[in-house]
């Protein structure tokens, strides 16, 4: 269950621990059918950096949820509310960079959801959106079946482009069909995924 947490504060760490983090974090009771996988790509907590707050919080990305649990300091574990205020999330270790922003997702569906950016120079950035999925457990129908437990999976990432203030597309097929989409920007655009692919090998 989540519960409401008190909304008076003094300062932006208090609007971190209050208006920022309505909800609770409990962990799920298990009914007795175990749910395979995980939700989190990276299950411990690691030192992030939030926009707007001083204190540095042990963050984690769950990403089926599409939310950021936090822990406090008085190490309770709270969900952060996706408000503007928050919008950057920055894992220092590895100088991961989350965003909250708005876009049409690969269903189709408008949705304000955190993806990471990649790459960013001049006019364009390239997102990525961490996908994990979920599969509810089926029960045998016959004694030749077996039962089949509910399961997290990770299925392959999404790519997302921006070009300038322009909204947030999912990248196309393949390069050809994006530079159709800006053809009087095709130079800064064919450079910019040059550097775009190196800094996802790496």
């Amino acid at each position: 269950t989540h519960a409401q947490v008190d909304l008076q504060f003094a300062n932006i760490d208090a609007i971190m621990m209050n208006q920022g983090a309505s909800k609770v974090f409990r962990n799920s009771k298990n009914n007795g059918n175990k749910i395979q996988g995980t939700p989190y790509l990276q299950q411990m907590f690691a030192i992030a950096k939030v926009e707007n707050v001083n204190q540095k919080y042990f963050m984690r990305y769950n990403v089926f949820a599409d939310e950021f649990e936090f822990i406090t300091p008085k190490n309770d574990t709270l969900v952060l509310d996706k408000i503007k205020d928050f919008s950057k999330i920055t894992f220092t270790g590895i100088n991961k960079k989350y965003a909250l922003v708005d876009y049409i997702n690969i269903g189709g569906k408008s949705v304000k959801g955190y993806l990471i950016e990649s790459h960013s120079k001049g006019n364009c950035t390239l997102y990525v959106q961490e996908r994990v999925l979920f599969y509810d457990g089926k029960v045998a129908k016959t004694s030749l079946e077996k039962d089949m437990p509910a399961r997290y999976v990770k299925s392959d990432n999404a790519y997302y482009f921006k070009y300038n203030d322009q909204g947030i597309i999912e990248f196309p097929e393949n390069k050809k069909q994006l530079l159709k989409l800006f053809p009087a920007k095709k130079q800064e655009i064919e450079v910019f995924l040059k550097q775009a692919l190196e800094n996802l090998k790496r």
